[in-house]
């Protein structure tokens, strides 16, 4: 019963990652820049706050009363903003070695590193998460999942058991399949509504921002 339970959850696990291994993978990186900051993060933060603080100043000096010191603070403040879209836009690095240079490398873009850790990530997860299901079909390769009466599946009694499980079983990999394919279409009945919930949501945003 344990083994039936175990390989069920598996199966839902990796239906639930098939096709959104992105955004699990967009979760892990909000997860992990929340526990250790990319140093761009905070030198972009810092600009920021340096050119919200360079344009009040600019607003409070008059050019016609003080033209020197007004152009003296615009150049500071174009300076600032010249900085600031820099460190928005500049290369990125691959996500590996800026894990193991985060404090010695240059600022690179912070959209750049997040879709390098995507990328890595969402393949890391789609292998494991294939390799979970391949180790559990070769560890139970012979293993029945349980019994079922002849008269319930006729003919198709022999194929529930392939490749290898005990004739008149249903073998893991028919199980595990089945499972996922299952929750595959449970999960798709719920998914136009959550759709449709984000695109009002969307919507709403919008018009509040409009209004």
């Amino acid at each position: 019963m344990l083994v039936l339970v175990t390989v069920f959850l598996v199966a839902a696990v990796a239906a639930l990652f098939d096709a959104n291994y992105n955004a699990v993978a967009a979760a892990l990186y909000t997860l992990f820049r929340y526990i250790v900051p990319l140093r761009a993060s905070k030198q972009l933060a810092g600009a920021k706050t340096s050119l919200t603080e360079a344009k009040q100043s600019l607003h409070l000096i008059s050019a016609q009363d003080d033209f020197a010191k007004w152009a003296k603070e615009r150049r500071r403040h174009d300076k600032l903003e010249a900085e600031y879209a820099s460190l928005g836009e500049s290369g990125g690095t691959p996500f590996l070695v800026a894990l193991l240079n985060e404090y010695t490398l240059p600022v690179k873009s912070i959209s750049s590193d997040k879709a390098s850790f995507v990328s890595s990530a969402s393949w890391c997860l789609w292998g494991f998460v294939w390799f979970l299901q391949i180790a559990f079909i070769v560890h139970y390769l012979r293993t029945p999942m349980f019994f079922v009466p002849r008269s319930f599946v006729g003919p198709f009694l022999r194929a529930l058991s392939m490749p290898f499980a005990p004739k008149g079983s249903v073998s893991v990999t028919f199980w595990l399949f089945s499972c996922k394919t299952s929750v595959k279409k449970i999960v798709g009945l719920f998914k136009p509504s959550l759709l449709a919930q984000e695109a009002v949501a969307t919507t709403g945003e919008k018009l509040v921002k409009v209004e």
